[in-house]
């Protein structure tokens, strides 16, 4: 058998390299088909090798099988249904992108054709590899052989296989190890003809490999990583491991209100806590009275939570919702609630804030004569008493206060010197006058407390100044009044406490029982019953002991008080009273009042 000469062995490598650069592209000769989807685009088994280029268009074929009805066959057909623009390139797989109108309906298995014109690839180091062997052939061809040309065809035919072999290994991988990979080469074939070429590689792979470490310490340093990911999952489950009220199921935890607004959209958040199983989530949500549900995608919020929103015409009812999640290729699994027993969210039977309580101010003039000798203005024993007063209605912890300020101005004595003095001198049996005036202007605040619904207890303190005058002239109308003597005046401060209890109903029919002291000025015991016979008819009738207004000798008085409400806020009373300290120590008096409520 004769051996091969060098120039037919050098022609027998190339073909070598040719059939190893031809096997794949004959591997790939079936009808190009998307054979995975990556998010919003979509992997097509279709390649350089195939004349595809970043930047050209494929078109979307959409395979109908059909029968004729007539004929009884099988019809195959494809139509196009979209364009996708092809990202990047590798030998035999592309990497491409739907155009807006075709996202979401690109499915694994349609076919796909190239539209614009195929274009030859250069792989730019297989074309090295040939001219270096070119390269290193030419000066043999022209030159006398030497040495052995069947061993020199055998060798140059292992040094093409070999540098194949590395570059085919290197594929896919990163440029780090490309680089370590082709240093390997070099040291196993130190006289390798493709030296120069491998060398120029990799100082090319050695700087790809620093800017990829660059933009990789960039990116770590200004985007969350996964770490801070895990991080966030750890810390909300502790957190909701913590809280028993929290609704957890698998990955993630979520908060979801207890009660919505018809017509109002609502808002649903949900923590990621394991995020290695959630890749995708959606809300399905039904109204009460539906069929049927409708799923709504989940947005990403922050770094550990998600977020749907129930539009507003789905919440106009009762809703009956459930989470499911898909994690890489898995099957969605239901992971808070499922379909069949969904979780739910309900209108309240009452939304609407009641309405402002009534009446919670009060604010209540009166004036009052009281003759307790029945001879009006000529006697000894009767007095004036005016009083202003604000209430306002706190409900809790204290139920009122109402704060006001009134003054008493009167005179009396020992009842006994009063009638006997024929002459209304108010002279004992030994002349000494025992009458005295009396002029009190005072403060107080009260306090009420609720102790039931209808039992209260007011509480009064009360200060002012007294002022008292002994006038011992009959004749005088008091010498305190006048200002340019004050020989006989006695000024001092008059403090005093009233306490009540109410038993009823505030509003409407109560008894109101009390007594209270002023030093100075007197006591009065007090117990006065109010009821509306009708709605805008208040009365009420109270029954006093007192010794006002000087401490000497007490009295009754026997008072009616009616009210005519013609407005719900205001409402003015006529007060009619008859007092007496004996029988023959009576008179008859009145006064009157004016309540605004608001």
């Amino acid at each position: 058998m004769t051996k091969p000469s060098l120039p037919r062995a050098r022609r027998l490598a190339g073909a070598i390299l040719a059939l190893a650069l031809a096997v794949p592209a004959i591997a790939a000769a079936d009808p190009p088909t998307v054979v995975a989807l990556d998010g919003k685009d979509a992997l097509v088994d279709i390649g350089g090798q195939d004349g595809v280029v970043a930047g050209a268009e494929l078109t979307l074929l959409r395979e109908v099988v059909a029968k004729d009805p007539v004929s009884g066959q099988t019809l195959h057909d494809r139509f196009a249904v979209g364009t996708l623009e092809v990202l990047r390139v590798g030998d035999h797989v592309a990497l491409a992108r739907p155009t807006a109108d075709l996202i979401g309906g690109v499915l694994v298995g349609d076919r796909v054709g190239l539209v614009s014109k195929p274009e030859p690839a250069v792989d730019p180091w297989k074309a090295r590899i040939d001219d270096a062997a070119a390269a290193t052939a030419a000066p043999a061809a022209g030159a006398a052989p030497t040495g052995d040309p069947h061993r020199a065809a055998a060798r140059a035919v292992a040094e093409a296989e070999a540098a194949r072999a590395v570059w085919e290994a290197n594929l896919g991988k990163d440029p780090a190890t490309r680089a370590r990979t082709w240093q390997a080469y070099l040291a196993a074939h130190a006289d390798s003809p493709y030296r120069a070429v491998v060398n120029a590689e990799i100082a090319s792979l050695a700087r790809q490999a620093l800017d990829l470490s660059r933009a990789a310490r960039t990116a770590a340093a200004t985007t969350p990583d996964a770490a801070r990911r895990r991080a966030l999952a750890t810390a909300l489950a502790e957190l909701d491991a913590a809280d028993p009220s929290a609704h957890v199921r698998g990955p993630l935890a979520d908060a979801a209100p207890t009660a919505i607004i018809a017509g109002e959209p609502v808002t649903l958040a949900f923590a990621i806590l394991d995020p290695a199983r959630v890749d995708r989530a959606w809300l399905y949500v039904r109204p009460r009275r539906a069929t049927g549900y409708t799923r709504l995608p989940t947005a990403p919020d922050g770094d550990a939570y998600l977020r749907a929103t129930i539009p507003a015409d789905l919440a106009a009812d009762d809703v009956d919702w459930f989470v499911e999640v898909q994690h890489g290729d898995e099957d969605p699994v239901a992971v808070i609630g499922t379909s069949s027993e969904p979780r739910h969210l309900a209108h309240p039977a009452e939304l609407a804030e009641p309405p402002p309580a009534r009446h919670r101010s009060r604010v209540t003039l009166t004036a009052d004569y009281v003759d307790f000798d029945g001879r009006l203005g000529k006697g000894h024993d009767q007095y004036y008493q005016a009083e202003a007063e604000f209430a306002y209605r706190f409900l809790t912890p204290v139920h009122a206060v109402r704060l006001g300020f009134g003054t008493l101005s009167g005179q009396g004595g020992p009842k006994d010197v009063i009638d006997a003095a024929s002459d209304d001198s108010c002279l004992d049996e030994f002349g000494a006058y025992r009458c005295k005036q009396v002029d009190f202007s005072y403060v107080y605040t009260e306090f009420e407390w609720q102790l039931t619904k209808l039992v209260g207890l007011m509480i009064r303190p009360q200060a002012g100044l007294l002022t008292t005058d002994r006038v011992r002239d009959p004749g005088s109308g008091g010498r305190c009044r006048d200002a340019t003597d004050l020989t006989d005046c006695d000024f001092s401060t008059g403090f005093g406490l009233r306490a009540r209890a109410r038993f009823g109903d505030e509003d409407g029919t109560n008894l109101i029982v009390g007594v209270g002291f002023t030093s100075g000025v007197g006591t009065l015991i007090e117990a006065a019953y109010h009821w509306a016979p009708r709605p805008e008819v208040p009365i009420a009738l109270a029954v006093q002991v007192t010794d006002m207004p000087v401490p000497e000798d007490f009295g009754v008085r026997i008072i009616g008080d009616v009210g005519w409400r013609g407005q719900s806020w205001i409402y003015p009373s006529l007060r009619l009273s008859y007092q007496a300290r004996d029988i023959d120590h009576a008179g008859f008096s009145g006064g009157l009042g004016l309540n605004f409520d608001w």
